[in-house]
């Protein structure tokens, strides 16, 4: 055991490159760089999905999208998928070990509705601001008596729609910008916060989009800086609390998103595609003073994925999880600076994939040795997209490779699509030994709220 308790800090839709510790030159999160300071950096950390539920799925069981077969809430469906009885989440196997455990999370597509709260103690759902949520978190840490735990807080303050405070507004947004968003955002902020996003949720939030024009795209893009600057400053807070209770020697913090953001990087808005700002991240690790003191600080730049965060909790806390079947590396090794990182993990091929309506179509990418390979097959018609890209060389994959005749790229094609094929075979094999999930009907509450967040939408016939 190297820590007595461990929380996990979930920042939805946050991806890396918007944060100063990870080379943004807008000042987004300076209590989080400070946080860094003393705290281990995985520099090349990427999501399983570029979704909520599924990208938070393979965070609880270490499992691949394709093996747990957790997907978004969308379209006219009523229906969520559940985690499957085989697997074991990060909550079970702490449990287990007599730890206490409990998740602060905003809802929407985190929910107890898809088995998401198996082995938390208390399952603490509500979409509120990320203020509250640290309120929540920090009250029940903080109280008497409280033994060793597992807690995990959820906000997805900077989720789209983005709605900061008016200050930071001020601070991050162009003050010549006098473009429709504008007014439409001053709409919004006239409300009360609760009010403001309820009302902002969902297609009206949008409107137009097809329209924008550049400006309206920075517009768009401030708001979800200063967004960050926000919770930064809530993140801070929470720290606050720990380092002024004893809390603050016993427990290590995680911090995470479970997936970036677009805005029109690659022509399209939010979060559908497997590109680089969808799926690269940010993965902090922050370690009691005396760990620090033994050097389990600085930066990480081997690939590292999500599925990584449950098997590196369980040696934190000194639980077994060689049983789980986990797909996940604990990151322990590379904590230490004295031993990162070896050939096996920087070679270690990395994967991501995404399910979305209609069709389906299934995106499917593995990252391995500087390479990017990307499959997209849409079910209904049967067809095929491939993308290859050179990240070191193009990290803003611009330049599709798939017909490039130079040698590197006529190597890499063939045995990247092989890495993927073996994977989604392993994903199958996985799948069936998990069991079935099976699927559950919303409530009205989960129906209402996801028709507002604009993942549901029903017709005449919807219910």
């Amino acid at each position: 055991m190297l820590v007595e308790n461990v929380l996990l800090i979930s920042i939805d839709t946050l991806r890396a490159d918007r944060l100063e510790v990870y080379g943004y030159g807008r000042p987004t999160s300076p209590n989080l760089s400070g946080i860094a300071k003393r705290s281990v950096v995985f520099a090349d950390a990427r999501a399983q999905a570029p979704q909520t539920a599924p990208s938070h799925a393979s965070v609880f069981t270490s499992e691949y999208p394709g093996a747990h077969r957790i997907v978004n809430a969308h379209g006219g469906s009523t229906e969520v998928t559940q985690l499957p009885a085989g697997v074991t989440t990060l909550a079970e196997l702490a449990r287990r070990g007599g730890l206490e455990t409990a998740a602060f999370v905003s809802g929407g597509n985190l929910t107890q509705r898809m088995g998401m709260d198996r082995g938390f103690e208390l399952w603490d759902e509500r979409l509120t601001d990320v203020s509250e949520r640290v309120d929540a978190c920090v009250r029940w840490m903080l109280a008497p008596d409280r033994g060793r735990f597992v807690a995990l807080l959820h906000t997805y303050q900077v989720h789209a729609p983005y709605l900061p405070p008016r200050e930071l507004v001020a601070e991050f947004v162009d003050a010549g910008y006098d473009g429709p968003l504008r007014e439409r955002t001053e709409r919004y902020l006239a409300l009360p916060a609760h009010e403001a996003w309820e009302a902002a949720t969902g297609p009206a939030y949008w409107e137009g989009l097809l329209e924008y024009t550049d400006a309206d795209v920075r517009f768009l893009s401030d708001l979800y800086d200063a967004e960050i600057r926000h919770v930064d400053s809530e993140i801070q807070r929470l720290f606050a609390y720990l380092q002024g209770s004893e809390l603050g020697s016993k427990t290590a913090v995680i911090i995470f998103s479970d997936h970036g953001e677009e805005f029109r990087d690659h022509g399209k808005y939010q979060h559908d595609q497997v590109f680089e700002e969808h799926l690269r991240v940010p993965l902090i690790v922050r370690l009691p003073r005396a760990l620090q003191q033994e050097g389990l600080v600085g930066r990480v730049d081997a690939p590292v994925e999500l599925v990584d965060i449950a098997p590196t909790l369980g040696e934190l806390l000194g639980l077994p999880y060689g049983d789980t079947g986990w797909e996940g590396r604990s990151l322990v090794p590379l904590l230490r600076s004295s031993e990162r990182p070896d050939r096996s993990w920087t070679e270690r091929p990395v994967f991501s994939e995404l399910v979305i309506d209609p069709g389906p179509k299934y995106h499917r990418a593995v990252v391995w040795q500087g390479w990017k390979y990307v499959h997209i097959w849409q079910k209904n018609i049967d067809h095929v997209w491939e993308q290859l890209f050179q990240l070191q060389a193009d990290p803003g994959e611009r330049r599709n490779l798939v017909e490039d005749s130079g040698p590197e790229a006529t190597r890499a094609l063939p045995a990247l699509r092989e890495l993927l094929e073996q994977q989604t075979r392993r994903n199958a094999a996985k799948a069936a030994a998990l069991g079935e999930g099976g699927t559950v009907e919303m409530d009205e509450d989960m129906l209402q709220l996801m028709i507002k967040l604009g993942y549901v939408e029903l017709g005449a016939g919807g219910r």
